[in-house]
């Protein structure tokens, strides 16, 4: 008898299996089209970038984490979820479509957003770095300053950054713990399988949309790679010189990039102001968008009434 349980048995799993596994492949591949649907590529003169650009008003333009992509920029959009903007994310070099030798340092990548408007017949635009979007955020500000009229950092990276330097500040445990985190969410049926429970969360839609673009890492990696290689060249940016108001967003308790990037920004760029999330981590955004939102809303419409608006085609 036992012998027919563990027939039966195995038979229930090797159904399953490939149950999950038909279902996850035809998932994953609608996951391939969406993403590349979802966007254009355009040559510019400093090569070709991919990109996302949807909605009427004044342009933002959103330069994703590490990893990331265009769809990242998508993402923190439908959180901000306000009509009166036009949405400009890109895939930065390295990431999804856009080749890496388009512009592989944080001032190439500024000059690459600057060729992008150029080439979409736009003037200017307010920018947000999200993460590891700061550098080339903060670079867009100072080395093309007529053409921002606000610079946002979610989070981000302002100074000389290296993943292992605060890594090594961790327990043990936890440095064992980031690790494997990071393995596991480079494994696509991970990701699969979390859908689900991000959908459960507060907005869910929204939290699905993050834990997407961890989606194809292959084809992130090579844009990771080059910004914790770029970043850890990075010494001290004029910050003194960046002209355009400036908000700061970043949790108290951000072990990822620390809030000491924050409190740098702070004390030397000349127009800024800090939203201190107390106790908050790296995605205070999303964990507190309640507060966080309605006060870029505002930091947006002060630093962006008179820009002239544009229509676009909705390319999310």
């Amino acid at each position: 008898m036992k012998g027919k349980y563990w027939t039966l048995a195995g038979a229930v799993l090797a159904a399953s299996f490939v149950s999950f596994t038909t279902t996850y492949q035809s998932w994953r591949r609608k996951e391939i089209v969406r993403l590349t649907a979802g966007s254009a590529l355009i040559t510019t003169t400093s090569g070709p970038v991919e990109y996302s650009l949807s909605g009427i008003g004044p342009v933002v333009l959103i330069a994703h984490g590490s990893p990331g992509g265009y769809d990242m920029g998508q993402a923190f959009a439908r959180l901000f979820n306000n009509p009166d903007y036009t949405y400009l994310a890109v895939s930065r070099p390295g990431y999804l479509r856009t080749p890496l030798e388009t512009a592989p340092t944080p001032e190439e990548q500024a000059d690459l957003y600057a060729a992008l408007l150029d080439e979409l017949d736009i003037e200017q635009v307010s920018i947000v770095g999200i993460s590891g979007g700061g550098p080339s955020a903060i670079q867009f500000a100072l080395r093309h300053p007529q053409r921002c009229t606000g610079l946002v950092m979610i989070s981000g990276v302002a100074q000389h950054y290296s993943e292992q330097e605060i890594w090594q500040q961790y327990s043990r445990p936890k440095r064992v713990f980031r690790h494997l985190y990071n393995k596991i969410l480079a494994f696509d049926p991970f990701i699969y399988f979390m859908l689900p429970l991000a959908r459960l969360q507060p907005a869910g839609a929204v939290a699905a949309d993050l834990v997407r673009t961890a989606l194809l890492y292959p084809q992130r990696k090579r844009g990771y790679d080059n910004d914790m290689l770029q970043f850890e060249k990075i010494t001290h940016y004029p910050l003194a010189n960046i002209q355009a108001p400036t908000f700061i967003v970043h949790g108290t308790s951000d072990d990822e990039v620390l809030f000491a990037d924050a409190e740098l920004l702070i004390s030397e760029v000349p127009h800024a102001q800090l939203l201190a999330i107390p106790h908050a981590s790296h995605t205070a955004f999303y964990t507190h968008a309640n507060i966080v939102m309605p006060a870029l809303k505002n930091f947006l419409q002060h630093v962006t009434p008179t820009q002239t608006a544009i229509q676009t085609n909705n390319l999310s």
